[in-house]
């Protein structure tokens, strides 16, 4: 059995995981010492690796900074400050209710009796609770020297009304009493942050920084995919089995993908099991092909499903279909701005973005949060399974480079799919993958 070192499902807390976002890590890092900041982006765009890989530095991981932290998960069922207090308090202290005192998790040994902190505890008020424990002497008895107390908020947009009101008022009492070493670092699926504006607006005031998380850059994107194949590859061949990649893959991966970090591990993940199904030895585009219907259809079908029961309810999908048609027929998809607002206009653009089914690709373009939505879409052109197959076969092998690739691309497209250029212009089909400026033609072994 293949090793397959693709985690689709995992959070990269462990440093040895975590590819790139060089800029975004440092500008947290900069942030956070001058106040509390905020990653928001898509879904499975990296924000809770992010998240988590800056708790590791700002604790002294690969740097010089010195903090304590604690991590906590919001969901839907928070709906009040207390409830969310009481989220941060249960990471950090432990509670002894027959001695009814408290002792930090974090830092050094610290231990507090007060009646008063108990008392609000135990009925409820944990906002009191957990204001009166982050006292400045508190602070200074359970932190070393120069740290700072780091209170990292994970799933963000699940509840950013109360959370709003919990960093306002643990931020602005502590600082009215001098105290400067707290530090709030929140994750959540975009807009939470506009939410928590709409809330109250003076909370930008303590949120010094906000990263808005964008997909991997090629270079990232191609470090991934390269290392964990090259893992894989290294294995075989620890077990007597001859193993290569071809290099043309790997830009066929990152492009269908979109750079989306989940959806890169997803579909590595899928190859790597394509070809320990059907081993060849050799993880090529042959590997691709089934991938692609498998992700749409079984891993992440109920999502699609649900997205699509969502835009016909909401008769948001012959609004998708247009800007399909108006952008750049190949992947990633990208949607001239302008032509998109003049097609659907700004309100369904609004919507789109909101929903997380647009991104803010750059300055002149959209993209998708998910690019597979749109190969979805594609194969439920078709009615039968076996067309479905012909279709992502066409989708894989349209996805080449060379001078050649235009022309490959109309005989594939009319002859195997039965779409043709002179046909409707709505039609939402693509084109090639963007042309590569070298050409390999080689497979890599490690």
């Amino acid at each position: 059995m293949l090793s397959n070192p693709f985690t689709p499902s995992e959070i990269a807390s462990s440093p040895d995981d975590f590819f790139g976002r060089s800029s975004e890590r440092a500008e947290l890092q900069r942030a956070l010492n001058t106040g509390s900041a905020a990653i928001q982006g898509a879904i499975g765009i990296g924000k809770s690796s992010l998240l988590a890989l800056t708790r590791l530095q700002c604790e002294g991981f690969g740097s010089s900074t010195k903090s304590a932290s604690v991590v906590v998960t919001c969901h839907k069922d928070i709906t009040t400050i207390d409830q969310i207090a009481q989220l941060i308090l249960e990471e950090l202290v432990d509670v002894d209710e027959r001695e009814k005192t408290f002792a930090f998790k974090i830092g050094t040994f610290f231990e507090t009796g007060s009646k008063e902190v108990y008392r609000n505890f135990v009925a409820g008020r944990h906002l009191a609770a957990l204001q009166r424990l982050l006292s400045k002497e508190s602070l200074k008895a359970a932190l070393r020297d120069d740290e700072m107390l780091l209170i990292a908020i994970d799933e963000a947009d699940k509840s950013p009304v109360p959370l709003t009101q919990l960093i306002r008022a643990v931020t602005n009492q502590a600082q009215q009493n001098g105290i400067k070493n707290i530090r709030f670092l929140l994750a959540g699926v975009a807009p939470y942050y506009s939410k928590m504006l709409e809330e109250d607006r003076g909370i930008g005031r303590f949120i010094y920084r906000v990263i808005n998380l964008d997909p991997m850059s090629d270079e990232d994107a191609n470090d991934l995919l390269e290392t964990k194949l090259a893992q894989t590859v290294e294995e075989s061949l620890r077990t007597g089995d001859e193993l290569a990649v071809d290099p043309e893959v790997i830009p066929r991966v990152r492009a269908l993908a979109g750079g989306h970090p989940h959806l890169l591990q997803l579909l590595g993940s899928h190859i790597v099991e394509q070809e320990d199904e059907d081993p060849d030895g050799i993880i090529d585009a042959r590997n691709l092909t089934g991938a692609l219907t498998k992700i749409c259809y079984d891993d992440r079908g109920q999502v699609y499903e649900s997205t699509l029961h969502m835009l016909h309810l909401e008769n948001r999908l012959d609004p998708l279909l247009k800007l399909f048609a108006i952008g750049a027929r190949q992947f990633p998809t990208r949607i001239n701005r302008y032509a998109a607002a003049e097609t659907i206009g700004a309100d369904a653009l609004r919507w789109f973005v909101d929903h997380d089914i647009l991104s803010i690709a750059d300055t002149d373009h959209y993209g998708l949060a998910d690019e597979f939505l749109r190969v979805r879409i594609i194969l439920d052109a078709e009615q039968s399974r076996d067309e479905r197959l012909r279709v992502e076969s066409a989708i894989v092998r349209t996805v080449t480079f060379g001078e050649f690739a235009e022309a490959e691309l109309e005989r594939e497209e009319e002859d195997e799919v039965g779409i043709s250029r002179d046909g409707d212009e709505d039609e939402p089909y693509l084109l090639p993958i963007e042309e590569e400026d070298e050409e390999s033609d080689s497979s890599f072994e490690s």
